[in-house]
């Protein structure tokens, strides 16, 4: 039994051990990981020193794969592969390590993302989330709704991105991030934009981003909110949009064509025609510049001022044919998508039902072995139960033949005391009778006869002593003759107590200094009071009333 237990337990540690991946106790690792949020350009020096890391134990290694990745993509170095993660995301799969395995997953998605896989990158982005549920790490939860949401939106699902990012927002607040809750509110913006929500509810928004990314010193979200508050001013308010997209222009060098076609528009309203020209070249310098529709406009416009009617023309004819082959295109990108996003469902469905079925067949193979683990507990439980209820017995039955074997031993004691007491008077009464026959002198032989017979003869006195002990040594039997037969005196009952301590006639007559016939005239009295037949004899009555013999 004791084996079996010691078994039991090493098979269930050996199960806890085999489905537990260990976390890496590195310190250069761990060093790196508490700097990775503050500081990603220090994590990944500290990480690129360590050399050779494959050669570490498979925790550190995964550990430094998860947290070298993690680095490269805060720094925006470009990975071209997904193998270094993978050994984090297989070494994670599955366990109890839920931040690890969740942010291996994260970074999966980022990667396969960056790498255009925008399938690959939407299943690891969803398992992160599912996984990352069960902890306190809403940074990187954050980033993982945020991620979605941007899938959608290339997809052209406004609705789906809207509720992503507003998820998004929920984890970023609860880390109190200003920063990242400022890209939220602007990803927010931008989907209410497409959705045309309320204009007041988007600059609403965008207000916030502006608001929060100042507040968290992020200077360069903070001209890309202001500048993207100018974008959607343009066509309504001409001198605010201005100024906000200025300030973008001014500090943000890499979006300058982009900011440039909306103020070459702007200042074209305002009939600012050399700024218009200004800002239009600088607009025309990005041959892939997304707004064409713009720059056509603003050349018609240009075109009309010098009175160049023809060319306005023209111009405003290619601004519209750009227009319309862009919102086509639009059109038929939004089918395709729809298309491709049917089967990415359908795969995905399929997918679920394949991991809920592997899902379920784990947990019945895992409830089964606790199942096998609690019979073999409960069967140990009820021997141990047995085995303490049988050495209660065996001791209470132990105890009870102690105490009987003791008090038999102390009432044959006392049977044997009082017996010889009783014979001592008996011997004195043979000697007294003796000496009356002897003893010559009538007055000498009465006085020593009186003497002697206070001694050896049991007087009306000591009647009850001997009625006590016995009825004490018999477990109370005498009084209980005594309660059924009411006649029975206190003379009866010490002839009775002598008959149950199996003393003969002629003793108890010498005891009770009595003659034979007096004895027997008691002895029938005794028989009438209790309503004996004269057939039956009054010892066998007593023994078998009284059960002396059982």
């Amino acid at each position: 039994m004791k084996h079996l237990k010691l078994y039991t337990f090493a098979f269930i540690c050996l199960l806890c051990l085999s489905c537990k991946p260990l976390t890496t106790k590195n310190e250069t690792i761990l060093r790196a990981d508490s700097c990775m949020f503050s500081a990603p350009d220090k994590a990944f020096r500290i990480l690129s020193n360590m050399h050779h890391p494959e050669k570490l134990s498979i925790e550190d290694y995964a550990a430094w794969c998860l947290n070298y990745s993690h680095a490269r993509y805060k720094m925006k170095i470009e990975i071209k592969s997904d193998s270094t993660i993978l050994i984090a995301v297989n070494y994670y799969r599955n366990s109890r390590l839920k931040k690890q395995s969740g942010t291996s997953l994260y970074l999966l998605g980022c990667i396969d993302k960056n790498l255009n896989k925008k399938k690959e990158a939407m299943e690891s982005f969803k398992m992160a989330g599912d996984i990352l549920k069960e902890t306190n790490e809403e940074n990187i939860k954050g980033f993982v709704y945020f991620n979605i949401g941007c899938l959608y939106i290339q997809d052209d699902l406004f609705n789906e991105s809207l509720q992503y990012f507003k998820k998004s927002l929920v984890s970023f607040k609860r880390s109190n991030d200003k920063r990242y809750q400022a890209y939220a509110f602007r990803a927010i913006a931008d989907a209410c934009n497409h959705l045309n929500f309320p204009f007041k509810k988007i600059i609403y928004n965008t207000d916030l981003a502006i608001k929060l990314s100042k507040e968290a010193g992020d200077s360069v979200n903070y001209f890309m909110n202001i500048s993207r508050k100018g974008e959607l001013l343009y066509n309504r308010d001409y001198l605010n949009s201005k100024e906000l997209l200025l300030q973008g222009f001014k500090f943000l060098p890499l979006q300058r064509p982009e900011y440039a076609a909306f103020l070459s528009f702007i200042y074209s309203k305002l009939n600012r025609w050399d700024s218009a020209e200004y800002y239009l070249k600088v607009a025309q310098e990005d041959k892939l510049n997304a707004n064409k529709t713009l720059i056509c406009l603003v050349k018609a416009y240009i075109s009309k001022a010098v009175g160049n009617n023809n060319q306005a023309f023209l111009d405003l004819e290619k601004a519209y044919t750009v227009r319309d082959s862009i919102s086509q295109q639009s059109i038929l990108n939004q089918l395709y998508r729809i298309d491709k996003q049917y089967d990415l469902n359908k795969e995905e469905a399929e997918n679920a039902s394949l991991k809920i079925d592997n899902r379920n067949k784990l947990i019945a193979i895992s409830l089964l072995i606790i199942l096998v683990l609690l019979a073999v507990v409960i069967i140990l439980s009820i021997k141990n139960q047995q085995k303490i209820k049988l050495a209660a017995i065996t001791k209470e039955k132990l105890q009870l033949e102690f105490e009987f074997q003791l008090k038999h031993t102390e009432n044959n004691q006392k049977k044997e005391l009082l017996l010889s007491r009783l014979q001592n008077r008996i011997e004195n009464t043979l000697r007294l009778n003796k000496l009356k026959i002897e003893v010559a002198n009538h007055e000498k032989r009465f006085n020593f006869i009186n003497e002697i017979s206070k001694q050896s003869i049991i007087s009306e006195n000591e009647w009850q002593y001997y009625i006590d002990e016995v009825n004490h040594l018999f477990d109370g039997k005498i009084i209980k003759i005594k309660n059924e037969f009411k006649e029975i005196t206190q003379s009866d009952l010490i002839v009775i107590a002598l008959i149950i301590m199996q003393i003969d006639i002629t003793n108890c007559c010498s005891l009770l200094n009595m003659s034979s016939n007096t004895m027997y005239i008691r002895r029938k009295r005794i028989k009438k009071h209790i309503g004996l037949n004269k057939e039956i004899g009054l010892e066998m009555w007593i023994h078998e009333y009284l059960n002396l013999n059982g």
